[in-house]
């Protein structure tokens, strides 16, 4: 038997392929949609449009000139091409969604639906009713609504898609219906029709009642602005002109107030409200944003596929999920009382929230349906966290003097711990940067005391033949011991000590590294331990250590030399820079555009430091600002100043206070402003007297007010599963993929209230990334950690080379991967190239001090990055008066910020 297919048909699907693949990959390279989920409902948008305005040529006559059905379900070439150009669409978004958005398709909404469709278009086409099939397609007209909205947030209607779906899926399609049934041969097209009805019913119910409840439970779209938790003086500063807040004025109403509220909304998931500067974060808001989380969690899919993992049905996801939800909304689960969100909403927002609802639904079931989920008994006890302190058994058998030295930036709170270290006779430092653990090694080394600095990319110790200074003993296999350690807190060695150091002890929280901070605190074998940060971590360690009957001694100390916010900003002029200025941008893409344009317009040349700049080439440039002599006289960065080397800045100046979070542009946090702004006028380094200000002076006041707050008091710390722990788990769920059994586990797990799950973002991505590969547990858990750029397309591509090497126990040498031409970069697109091979460079050393069988840190490894170190700092050195930008020479003729950072988008 021969398939016969139309020349209509053929030439739809060869047009619908070269479209759609056109417009799918314009899309994807403008960078104007940025999520996975976004570019999944290009295609669909598209097509929608296309079918849904050719079905109106077959719907019209029907209904409007009341033609007969015979007339309009004749095959033809235009109903025909609509086939094939549906038929395209089908099998072009299973395959650029396998390769694109892969996790945004489901088994039964992609593949199954998709399979199902192409079979149904085969038919039309073979049986001569491909008319009747494009009739029937003003049903995606509905789906154009939805495709919209999820490509654009602020096209969204909830009332708009139920509204459309009810007219053509309800009321057209019973009268369509009704044609068929009196006037068509086909009987069974009518029943068919009759059949699929009751589900547009049920789809109809449901979204309707989703819609009611959400304008139900929403406080935020009813009432005056002033009982808004975001309504404040401070944040309407935040706020652009187009989303202005209005406080302390006569409120407007009707329309007008309707449009009003929606300006002072925070953007969540998909609703147009916008994130409140974190001290505004309050149990009000945390109420608001709770409802609309539960919402989603009970109506959308993304819930039920977590669950589904462990077994659960559809119907019992359905039936419990709602319970869950009246039994939140009641108050009857603790952590998700309004009041508790608060702090997780400040560390992690409405991520962090989705992911405590589903860890608190499972703990739900356990209490009120542990039939639904197999042995949840035992899997909620090998995922218990709540007593982190017994994984350290040696240290809980030692008795530990815990002391704080707390303050501000630039208080001496570091220089006092690092003194009782020098008098130890064995004693670490743990550092939260790799220049800071190498700053206290040559700080030791320079006292006469012997050091090691390890990191994970690094272990020196001193050449004792030339430094002066002598090994306290040797080990049984002769390595020489030294008086102390310098190392990156994840690396610190767990070994006795007589004193501790862990610096920056209010990273305890965070959201990323917060795990490293809390097994320091908790594990570390030392008599004495000094912890130095912020004043906000004190009630958090005091009562960590009063679980392990440990007391906790606070020093406190005060800044030396002063610091004040001037009362003006540089009114938007770059001419208005002086020497010895630190301006600080959010954004790394405008650290170069800033730059040039204070070279340009005052003639004084920039250092640069930010995060991407390998931590050698920061030291450099810090050095030449440093330097009076060597003609840098002003720092451009981005929020890497904030900790690390020191600097001699006289002035910080905010080039803007809000930054891009990864998903959103947020408000800076008081904590990060603060210690941004203490860099200015640090002690003994020739700039005393410290200022803070801004570029504009619509940020000022906001500036000023940040700096006068407190950071928040810190209510958890950090912590992640142990290597046994996840082995256990995973032997529950033999068939399970590695990056699904991590994130199963983490939905499983009950913590303390004084701790929380370390964010796994960038490790998901990783595990994906090798899950193919034949490794095992250990490895890939050991991997995960291992410091990859996972974004980064030539680090994610350098991690499979060498995660493939692990696999196979074969030898990998750095050159066979990575190559550093002689040809010094002149562009920053250059630079930028070199840096990204450095973080490849950086993750093989890494990987040769934990997988030494496999990667090798000889002397080539480390030539190879000292050549790219070279290359990226005198590139900076030439680029220094060479960079210019012609798009901004009529800006830099017009001495105005303002138009620098419309034309850079400097804000976004």
């Amino acid at each position: 038997m021969t398939l016969y297919l139309p020349a209509g048909f053929v030439a739809g699907v060869a047009l619908g392929s070269a479209g759609l693949n056109l417009l799918f990959h314009a899309m994807r390279k403008s960078g104007a949609l940025a999520t996975e989920k976004q570019l999944s409902w290009v295609l669909t948008l598209a097509i929608c449009v296309v079918v849904s305005a050719g079905s109106m040529a077959y719907a019209v006559p029907l209904l409007y000139y009341n033609r007969g059905i015979a007339d309009l379900v004749q095959t033809d070439t235009p109903s025909l091409v609509l086939l094939g150009l549906f038929s395209a669409y089908l099998v072009w978004d299973l395959v650029l969604g396998t390769i694109y958005y892969r996790s945004t398709i489901s088994v039964l909404t992609g593949y199954i639906h998709h399979t199902l469709f192409i079979c149904i278009t085969m038919f039309a086409v073979g049986h001569g009713v491909s008319a009747i099939f494009c009739l029937l397609c003003y049903n995606e007209i509905p789906t154009i609504v939805l495709a919209a909205g999820s490509v654009r947030k602020q096209w969204r209607s909830d009332a708009l898609f139920t509204a459309v779906f009810f007219a053509t899926r309800i009321v057209l399609h019973v009268i369509v219906m009704y044609k068929f049934y009196m006037h068509s041969e086909h009987r069974c097209v009518w029943r068919l029709m009759l059949l699929v009805l009751p589900m547009h019913v049920y789809w109809f119910y449901s979204a309707l009642r989703s819609t009611l409840r959400r304008r139900a439970r929403s406080p935020l779209l009813l009432g005056p602005i002033h009982q808004l938790p975001l309504a404040t003086p401070e944040t309407s500063l935040l706020v652009r002109p187009t989303a202005r807040l209005v406080t302390g004025q006569a409120q407007p109403q009707g329309d007008q107030a309707w449009r009003e509220r929606r300006r002072g909304m925070v953007r969540v998931g998909n609703d147009e409200l916008r994130w409140p500067q974190d001290t505004d974060i309050n149990a009000e808001f945390a109420k608001t944003i709770l409802a609309r989380q539960l919402d989603r969690f009970r109506t959308g899919s993304w819930a039920y596929k977590r669950c589904a993992y462990f077994g659960i049905t559809r119907g019992e996801f359905e039936e419990w999920a709602g319970r869950f939800e009246e039994a939140v909304l009641g108050g009857a689960v603790e952590q998700l009382r309004p009041q508790s969100l608060v702090p997780l909403l400040v560390r992690s927002g409405s991520d962090g929230l989705n992911n405590l609802i589903v860890n608190r639904f499972f703990a739900f079931l356990e209490k009120e349906a542990p039939h639904v989920v197999k042995d949840i008994r035992y899997l909620r006890e090998i995922t218990n966290l709540q007593y982190p302190h017994e994984w350290s058994i040696a240290a809980r058998s030692m008795r530990r003097r815990i002391i704080m030295h707390v303050g501000p930036t630039n208080s001496g709170k570091t220089y006092h711990a690092l003194r009782r270290l020098q008098e130890a006779q064995q004693g670490i430092y743990c550092s939260p940067l790799r220049l800071l653990a190498y700053e206290v090694y040559n700080r030791m080394l320079d006292a006469g005391i012997s050091c090691i600095v390890i990191t994970g990319e690094d272990r020196r110790a001193p050449d004792f033949a030339t430094t002066g200074v002598t090994p306290i003993g040797y080990s049984v296999l002769g390595a020489a011991i030294t008086q102390t350690v310098s190392c990156t807190i994840e690396m610190a060695p767990n070994r006795p000590y007589n004193v501790a150091v862990i610096d920056e002890i209010q990273m305890i929280a965070d959201r990323d590294r917060g795990w490293a901070w809390t097994n320091a605190l908790l594990g570390l074998r030392a008599r004495e331990v000094h912890l130095c940060g912020e004043p906000s971590a004190v009630p958090l360690v005091k009562r960590i250590c009063a679980s392990m009957d440990e007391e906790v001694e606070v020093r406190e100390y005060t800044r030396l030399g002063s610091l004040a916010v001037s009362d003006r900003s540089l009114d938007g002029k770059w001419s208005n820079i002086r020497k010895g200025d630190c301006v600080v941008t959010f954004s790394r893409a405008s650290i170069y555009e800033t730059k040039a344009m204070i070279e340009e317009r005052t003639g004084m040349q920039c250092a640069v430091i930010y995060g991407g700049l390998p931590p050698e080439s920061r030291v450099e440039q810090a050095k030449l600002f440093n330097d009076p002599t060597s003609g840098y006289d002003v720092l451009v960065a981005s929020d890497a100043v904030g900790m690390g080397i020191n600097l001699s800045i006289k002035r910080v100046v905010f080039l803007a206070m809000e930054k891009w979070d990864g998903a959103s542009t947020r408000p800076i946090s008081v904590s990060l402003t603060r210690q941004i702004g203490g860099r200015a006028g640090r002690f003994k380094s020739g700039a005393d007297q410290g200022t803070v200000t801004t570029m504009e002076a619509r940020d000022l006041k906001a500036l000023a007010s940040y700096m006068g707050q407190m950071p928040p008091v810190l209510v958890a710390a950090g912590i992640k599963p142990t290597l046994e722990m996840i082995e256990t788990f995973s032997h529950q769920f033999p068939n399970m993929k590695f990056s699904q059994l991590w994130s199963m586990f983490c939905d499983m797990a009950e913590v303390d209230s004084n701790y929380f799950l370390c964010s796994f973002g960038d490790q998901q991505l990783i595990a994906e990334a090798i899950e193919d590969l034949p490794l095992s547990v250990g490895e890939r858990y050991h991997l995960l950690y291992a410091p990859v750029p996972i974004k980064d397309d030539i680090a994610r591509d350098a991690l499979r080379k060498f995660a493939s090497a692990i696999a196979r126990k074969k030898a990998c040498q750095l050159a066979d991967v990575v190559h550093i031409s002689d040809v010094i970069p002149k562009s920053r697109e250059e630079i930028r190239s070199l840096e990204r091979r450095h973080r490849v460079i950086t993750m093989y050393l890494w990987l040769s001090y934990h997988f030494p069988e496999t990667f090798s840190n000889d002397a080539a490894t480390f030539a190879l990055k000292s050549k790219c170190e070279r290359n990226i700092q005198q590139a900076l050195v030439q680029l220094a008066s060479s960079f210019r930008l012609k798009d901004a020479e009529d800006a830099a003729r017009s001495d105005n910020a303002e138009l620098i950072r419309k034309l850079f988008h400097i804000e976004a």
